[in-house]
């Protein structure tokens, strides 16, 4: 199962369109608020002009008082708190009627209107002056377009929680589908790198960006497969056709040395033997390389073994070579660890594990062997390690370490570790052991 990390780009990009949405939401409804409490404003501005115009027409006909009566019957209905504000005054600043204490500070004479707190409550007032120094100011309460407009934001805030647990949900699906696939490609690649050839992404049915790129991946590895096994085919050519002019040329030596001749002859003839055995060996690492990487025609036998017993059998044998170099050489074995596979493979690639450490380290140090279920092995020494320069071309082909060395190699032993590790579904990595080297095989999600 893929878990979707915060570092993941599919991740981020379902959080940031939340958050879009979110910030749209709230735009929304910040704009919609303010539309409608506009509106409500008008609606009360339009019904204070209203009630404004009916004691206009009451002050014209009747006077103060018929304003005063006037007012008195408006305010005498209210049975809650009062929605409907007046002041009717003198000349003189004397309230006559209504039920605002004092008179707000709105200019009269421009029929001034805004908003006040008054003594009952934030109002809409708007302020006229009439012949004969009366005032009169007009309000409606702004306690209703407050309630609908807190109402509204929080209709908006309901709606945007099931709309972002929604985006969430739909991103993250989206996220994970998109997340699986990039993982299948990963993988793909590091199966290829680990020695697995015939690995492919196989979703190439697809028809988006992704499907796209699966394809040219498919097609990369493909090709680079077959120049692989072109490379291979060259290698198992020269191999062949040459390994055994050179054995016979070999037993010519050996046939030259027995003949007799000089000391300094003999001594040629004898390291002319030695680069020719080094090159038959060199040859001979080939061919098993070659052979461990082939997965076309060639029937192996897979059985479950036990893993402990016949690495155990090895310890043995490596016990014996390593009191004779000198070496601290311990084992930990857990017993009755299976795995499925090739018994004898797996004993080369730890055989070749033993042999690197033997080689590099120096009279004195300590090299350990330890088996664990999963199947995990680990080779540890405390030599001189592997150079930084070193550790990410260790093994390729070829390739050997710059440290000193007893005895002469060809760089092939831990490329034939890798594709042996591979073929069981495990992952041979270099670990720096502080002093010395850590060599692990396990499979690829614990290695």
């Amino acid at each position: 199962m893929t878990v979707l990390r915060p570092s993941s780009i599919v991740a981020r990009q379902a959080l940031a369109s939340t958050l879009v949405m979110l910030v749209a939401i709230a735009a929304l409804g910040i704009v919609a608020t303010g539309v409608v409490e506009r509106q409500l404003r008008t609606n009360l501005l339009a019904t204070i002009d209203t009630d404004l115009t009916g004691l206009t027409d009451g002050m014209v006909t009747g006077g103060a008082p018929e304003v005063s009566r006037r007012i008195a019957d408006r305010t005498a209905f209210a049975t809650g708190p009062a929605e409907t504000f007046y002041w009717f005054g003198d000349d003189q600043g004397r309230r006559i009627a209504g039920n605002l204490a004092r008179r707000p500070s709105l200019d009269a004479a421009r029929s001034e209107a805004a908003d006040a707190d008054t003594s009952i409550g934030p109002a809409l007032l708007r302020a006229t002056q009439f012949r004969g120094g009366f005032t009169l100011v007009i309000g409606r309460s702004l306690a209703p377009v407050g309630a609908v407009t807190r109402r509204l934001s929080r209709m908006f805030l309901i709606a945007a929680l099931p709309s972002a647990l929604i985006s969430l949900l739909v991103g993250a699906t989206v996220a994970r589908r998109f997340g699986v696939r990039v993982a299948v490609l990963n993988r793909t690649f590091a199966r290829f790198e680990a020695g697995e050839r015939s690995a492919r992404a196989d979703f190439t049915s697809d028809s988006d960006e992704l499907g796209a790129l699966a394809a040219h991946v498919d097609d990369h590895l493909a090709h680079t497969e077959r120049l692989l096994t072109a490379q291979r085919e060259i290698s198992d050519n020269i191999a062949h056709e040459l390994r055994t002019p050179l054995t016979h040329l070999d037993a010519r030596l050996l046939r030259a040395i027995a003949a007799g001749g000089s000391p300094a002859i003999l001594h040629e003839l004898h390291d002319a033997r030695d680069d020719i055995r080094s090159i038959v060996s060199l040859f001979d690492a080939l061919l098993d390389l070659a052979l461990a990487e082939s997965r076309d025609g060639i029937a192996v036998e897979r059985t479950t073994f036990d893993l402990s017993e016949r690495i155990g059998d090895l310890a043995e044998l490596y016990g014996a070579s390593a009191e004779e170099a000198g070496l601290d050489f311990s084992v930990m074995i857990t017993p009755a660890v299976t795995m499925e596979g090739e018994p004898m493979a797996i004993t080369r690639a730890v055989a070749n594990l033993l042999d690197n450490a033997f080689k590099f380290v120096p009279a004195g140090a300590h090299v350990r062997l330890t088996v664990a279920p999963g199947p995990r092995i680990v080779v540890e020494d405390n030599g001189p390690g592997i150079v930084a320069t070193d550790r990410a071309t260790i093994f390729q082909r070829f390739r050997r370490s710059h440290a000193p060395v007893k005895g002469r190699g060809h760089g092939l032993g831990l490329a034939l570790v890798r594709v042996l590790a591979a073929r069981h579904g495990l992952t041979a990595r270099f670990e720096d052991a502080l002093p010395g080297a850590r060599f692990i095989l396990a499979p690829g999600d614990e290695a």
